[in-house]
């Protein structure tokens, strides 16, 4: 019919201008809730607060290991320098102990070499006492100074060459001078007391008289 058909248009214009008003879901969102999106602190999940807590106790732990490790080796460095300290206070007590000892018997040696000598000068003052026979005291004297200096020999200890030598102040001790036209001037020519060095060192010197010329001009000894 045409009245209806008439009318059917209209109806459709209105749905189009009615949907036209409508608020677009495409075009805006509304707004979101914040309270949604980031909780508060207070609302931290159990499972985060606890994990936290975990961590720190492990670090706490381990740095409590760590600190208790290095206070052992502390203490083992401790110890030991104390060990060396006390050991090294022991050696110096030995070794000035033996210095001691090597001062004190440092003769021994050379007393132990010369109680032979001793024994052979008894064994010839007894032998004259019987006998009263002077040549053999005089042969067993002579032995006995030949044997002393034998030992003296043996510890680096000598007799210095001192007769019919040039004088020397350096191993001489001039008592006296004497002229005398047998020896060129400042010549010991006579030794009064045998003088002795020990390896380089003068333990002795020899005390001796010197020459002089006749007219008592000439070089004069040292006296030392």
């Amino acid at each position: 019919m045409p009245a209806s058909e008439s009318e059917t248009p209209s109806a459709e214009s209105n749905m189009s201008a009615s949907e036209s008003k409508m608020p677009s879901s495409e075009g805006k969102m509304p707004p979101a809730d914040s309270s949604k999106e980031s909780p508060s602190p207070d609302q931290t999940p159990p499972d985060a607060a606890g994990s936290g807590g975990v961590d720190n106790q492990a670090q706490i732990t381990r740095l409590q290991s760590e600190a208790e490790a290095l206070r052992r080796e502390a203490d083992e460095h401790r110890n030991r320098a104390m060990r060396w300290q006390a050991e090294f206070e022991n050696y110096q007590k030995r070794v000035q102990r033996q210095i001691a000892d090597d001062r004190r018997y440092a003769g021994a040696d050379l007393i132990r070499d010369l109680l032979p000598v001793l024994d052979n000068l008894r064994r010839a003052i007894e032998s004259a006492e019987q006998n009263h026979d002077l040549s053999a005291l005089l042969a067993g004297l002579n032995m006995i100074v030949k044997q002393w200096q034998d030992v003296l020999a043996k510890h680096e200890c000598r007799r210095i060459e001192a007769l019919n030598q040039p004088f020397d102040p350096n191993l001489h001790h001039a008592i006296s001078r004497q002229p005398t036209a047998d020896a060129p001037p400042n010549t010991v020519i006579y030794v009064t007391q045998e003088g002795y060095t020990l390896h380089d060192r003068v333990v002795r010197p020899s005390q001796v008289v010197v020459s002089m010329p006749l007219d008592g001009e000439g070089e004069q000894p040292e006296h030392t």
